[in-house]
C-alpha cells in the first residue's frame, strides 16, 4: 500500500471515530435538554450546573463536526490527486467525496450539531461515464457464444469410377488370368497354289498361344494417434475420424483405379494401360473428338459403354449453342448431374485431369477385386502409445484391379 493509500486510510478512520463521538455527544446533549426542560417546569430556571454541562456539551459538538469537517476536506484532496494527475476530474464532474461536501443534507448537518444522522445524498450521476458494454471478439467473459454443432469438412468428392467396373471379392493376395495370342489363317483349301487345286491340298494353319498373368493385392491404409481422454471427452470424434478415415482410403482407391503407376505397390491403373487416343485431326471439335473415340474402340471388336470426363470438360459440353443460341443439350432448368453424349452414358468426376478423356467398354475392359473391405481400428500397440494414453486409429482395405483388355479402353486430349 503506498503512503498516501496509509494516509487516506488513516483519515478515514479518524472521520469514522469522529463521527461516532459526535453521535454519543449529540445523545449526551439530548439527555442534559431533558433534564433542563424538567427543572424548567419544576423551578421554572434550569440550575447552574446543567447550564454548564449544556454549553460544555454544546462546544465538543461544534468542535468534533469542526474536526469531521477538515478532515473530509483533507480525504476528498486525496481522492482528486488519485482521480486526475492534474489533482481534479478532467470531465469536469466532481469525485463523491466533493458531491457529499456540496449537498444540501451535508450543509443542513453542520448547522445542527446535535442531529443525530445526515440525510443521503445521490451520487450515482458521478458513475454514468463508466458505461458497461459487451466485450468484442470470441471468449467474451459476458455473453456466452452458441456453439454449432457437428465439424465443419471441406466437400467430400461424390465415388464414380468403383461404379464403372465389375466388382468381385477374392480369397487370395493373387490374381491370375490367362491371356490368348490367335493368329487366325483361315482361308480355301488350295488357295496357296496356282492354279487353284482345291483337292490334295494342305489347308491354312492358324495360331494360338496363352499366357498366364497376374496382378496383386495390395493395401491401402493410413493412420492418426489420439489420446484417449479426448476420444472419452468428446464422443462425437469417434464417428468422425472413422468417417474422415474410410473417405481418405476412397479418395485414393479412386485415384488408384485410375492413375496407379504399377511400382511401388500401386495398382496399375486404368490409364497406365489404356490404349491412346489416334483419331485427332486439326479443327476437331469435343464433339468430334468423342464420336472419332467411340470408333476406336469399336475397331477393336468392343462397343463403348460410356465416357469419363472431368467436371470442367463436361461443364463445357453442356455449353455448347448452335447458331441460333439453344443449348445443344436441351434446356437447361431439366439438366441432371449427368447425361449423354452420341447415345453414351456420361461420368463427370473431379478424379480426371481436365482436358483428359476416357471412352471404353467399361464392363469387359477391366475388373475390380475386393480382398477386405475399408475397416477402422483402434490400438495402443505403437511405440510408447500405452504409457502415454495414445492410441493409433488404422484405417486400410486390401483391393486389385485387373485390365484384361487393353484396347477397350481408349484414353486421349481434347
Amino acid at each position: 500500500m503506498s503512503a498516501e493509500s496509509e494516509r487516506e486510510q488513516k483519515m478515514l478512520e479518524a472521520v469514522d471515530a469522529l463521527t461516532k463521538a459526535s453521535k454519543a455527544n449529540a445523545e449526551k446533549l439530548g439527555n442534559q435538554i431533558e433534564q433542563a426542560l424538567v427543572e424548567v417546569k419544576k423551578l421554572d430556571t434550569v440550575t447552574g450546573a446543567t447550564s454548564q454541562k449544556l454549553t460544555e456539551l454544546g462546544t465538543q459538538a461544534a468542535k468534533t463536526n469542526t474536526d469531521i469537517a477538515e478532515l473530509k476536506q483533507q480525504v476528498l484532496d486525496l481522492e482528486q490527486k488519485g482521480i486526475s494527475p492534474a489533482g481534479g476530474d478532467p470531465s469536469g464532474g466532481d469525485t463523491p467525496g466533493a458531491i457529499v461536501i456540496k449537498s444540501a443534507q451535508y450543509a443542513l448537518a453542520q448547522k445542527t450539531p446535535g442531529a443525530r444522522n445526515m440525510e443521503p445524498v445521490q451520487v450515482a450521476g458521478f458513475f454514468q461515464k463508466a458505461v458497461i458494454v459487451n466485450a468484442t471478439g470470441q471468449n467474451q467473459p459476458l455473453v456466452p457464444a452458441q456453439r454449432m454443432p457437428g465439424i465443419i469438412t471441406a466437400g467430400e468428392r461424390r465415388m464414380t469410377v468403383r461404379n464403372l467396373l465389375p466388382n468381385f471379392r477374392t480369397a487370395s493376395n493373387i490374381i491370375e488370368y490367362v491371356t490368348e495370342t490367335f493368329t487366325n489363317n483361315a482361308g480355301p483349301q488350295g488357295g496357296g497354289s496356282s492354279p487353284i487345286e482345291t483337292e490334295a491340298q494342305v489347308k491354312p494353319e492358324s495360331a494360338m498361344t496363352f499366357t498366364l498373368a497376374y496382378k496383386p493385392i495390395i493395401t491401402l491404409a493410413h493412420w492418426i494417434p489420439a489420446s484417449r481422454q479426448v476420444l472419452s471427452d468428446a464422443p462425437m470424434l469417434q464417428s468422425h475420424i472413422d468417417h474422415r478415415l474410410r473417405y481418405g482410403l476412397m479418395l485414393e482407391e479412386e485415384d488408384q483405379i485410375l492413375n496407379g503407376a504399377d511400382t511401388g505397390g500401386n495398382l496399375n491403373g486404368l490409364l497406365n494401360q489404356a490404349t491412346a487416343y489416334n483419331g485427332g485431326a486439326t479443327g476437331d471439335q469435343r464433339l468430334d473428338t468423342l464420336l472419332k473415340a467411340i470408333r476406336q474402340v469399336s475397331s477393336s471388336e468392343y462397343i463403348a459403354d460410356g465416357f469419363l470426363l472431368s467436371n470442367v470438360d463436361w461443364i463445357e459440353i453442356l455449353l455448347l449453342k448452335d447458331s441460333e443460341g439453344r443449348y445443344l443439350f436441351g434446356n437447361p432448368a431439366a439438366m441432371t448431374q449427368n447425361g449423354t453424349i452420341w447415345g453414351l452414358p456420361v461420368v463427370a468426376t473431379n478424379a480426371v485431369t481436365t482436358g483428359t478423356f476416357v471412352c471404353a467398354a467399361w464392363q469387359l475392359a477391366a475388373q475390380l477385386w475386393d480382398r477386405e473391405d475399408a475397416t477402422v481400428r483402434i490400438a495402443e500397440q505403437h511405440s510408447d502409445f500405452f504409457v502415454k494414453n495414445l492410441v493409433a486409429i488404422l484405417a486400410e482395405e486390401r483391393l486389385g484391379l485387373t485390365v484384361t483388355r487393353a484396347t477397350a479402353v481408349v484414353k486421349g486430349t481434347f
